[in-house]
């Protein structure tokens, strides 16, 4: 009623049983706030992970869970807690752990090994007399035979005067037929004795084709492996001789993107090992030209970057490995100069044939049973003129073998 309510004091709520004195509700309030960062402020301090209002070590004491409101803490001011238990001794901070950025030792890098050693025309054996039975055949990626004979007229015939082959073999002329007339005859300033047999492309004009150049008369020539479908590009050419068959060969790139590849290692590659497999059946072969394989790491300048380059793909090694390695071909370079580099291919581009950083590409492989009568086998690197230098090998035909 009205009466009752006039004789409740200010700032004071009424209750049916007892009177609550609000300043008291806010010292309880003030004190219960006090022991609650008491006893958080230790694992606030220690936690890395963000503050979780419901972890247990952020619970209040149970001591303190009932508090009542006391005359002492009606007379304490606000910002002071009161409590009926001991104070804990609060507990000293723990030093979080300093951590230090440690770098991880590198390994100490092994040393590179050392490049092989480079093959040079001092290494050539001592020429044979001239009254000795032996036969010394050139071969030579011409990279286009009227344009080096374009630039330089003399070109083909200052090798032979310096060389003095018996025959010399071409690849890459990238003739017509039309143009094989005596007129590129004289162009080449040979005399009379010697004999060209020319195999041009007839699927594509200024393309491939194979040229040979002998003063040893042969007993016949074939233009081509008599497989249809790989002897329009005019990629092969043999020359029959007395005690061996020669055969020039310009393999075929598997090109950009490698597009040829299949075409390449599995047609290519098994008409041509089956044709030069038959001529030896009748006499022993020697196989010179571009094969366009650099079979092994020590063929090329980079082999790591290479991997998928036409020419170093694992399919293009292997199959020469198994096509002539393994069927008894001897790489008469590479047996003679098992840890030297030679390489016979250099791109024009960035100087790299003044760095020598190029390719292996250029081959003679001979029958296993002629080996034993090979004198030498060289390469000219300093003879200039295309992409390819020239290389050579020398062949006993006397009972005097050679190594």
């Amino acid at each position: 009623n009205d009466q009752a309510d006039d004789k409740v004091p200010r700032n004071t709520i009424a209750c049916k049983t007892h009177e609550i004195d609000p300043r008291d509700v806010q010292a309880a309030h003030l004190s219960m706030l006090a022991r609650l960062l008491h006893v958080c402020r230790p694992a606030l301090i220690r936690s890395p992970l963000p503050w979780n209002p419901s972890h247990p070590s952020l619970m209040p004491s149970r001591r303190g869970r009932n508090v009542t409101a006391s005359a002492d803490a009606k007379n304490a001011p606000h910002n002071m807690a009161t409590s009926d238990t001991p104070k804990r001794p609060e507990p000293e901070p723990e030093e979080a752990p300093v951590r230090t950025a440690t770098k991880k030792a590198r390994k100490p890098r092994s040393p590179s090994p050392p490049p092989p050693p480079l093959y040079d025309v001092s290494m050539r054996a001592p020429a044979l007399p001239s009254t000795a039975a032996a036969a010394t055949i050139l071969c030579w990626n011409v990279a286009g035979l009227r344009g080096l004979l374009k630039k330089d007229p003399t070109a083909i015939a200052s090798l032979i005067a310096r060389e003095q082959p018996h025959v010399l073999c071409l690849q890459e002329i990238k003739l017509q037929t039309s143009h094989c007339d005596e007129e590129l005859h004289n162009l080449l300033a040979l005399d009379p004795e010697w004999q060209i047999t020319w195999n041009c492309s007839t699927a594509k004009k200024g393309y491939s084709g194979t040229a040979i150049l002998t003063r040893i008369p042969p007993v016949s020539t074939v233009c081509g492996m008599g497989s249809p479908g790989h002897d329009e590009e005019g990629r092969v050419l043999a020359a029959e001789f007395d005690t061996f068959y020669l055969v020039t060969v310009y393999v075929p790139n598997s090109g950009e993107g490698l597009k040829r590849l299949e075409y390449r290692v599995g047609s290519w590659d098994e008409a041509f090992s089956s044709f030069i497999k038959k001529l030896e059946a009748r006499k022993p072969v020697v196989v010179c030209g571009d094969l366009n394989c650099a079979r092994q790491s020590i063929d090329i300048h980079s082999p790591k970057t290479n991997l998928r380059s036409a020419g170093f793909t694992q399919e293009e090694r292997d199959s020469f490995q198994q096509r002539y390695m393994d069927a008894g071909w001897v790489d008469a370079f590479r047996t003679r100069y098992p840890e030297h580099t030679g390489y016979t291919y250099w791109s024009y581009r960035f100087n790299l044939r003044a760095r020598n950083k190029g390719w292996r590409l250029d081959y003679f492989l001979v029958s296993g049973s002629l080996w034993p009568s090979v004198y030498d086998v060289f390469h000219l690197h300093d003879v200039m003129g295309s992409d390819h230098c020239p290389l050579g090998l020398t062949v006993r035909l006397d009972e005097e073998k050679g190594g």
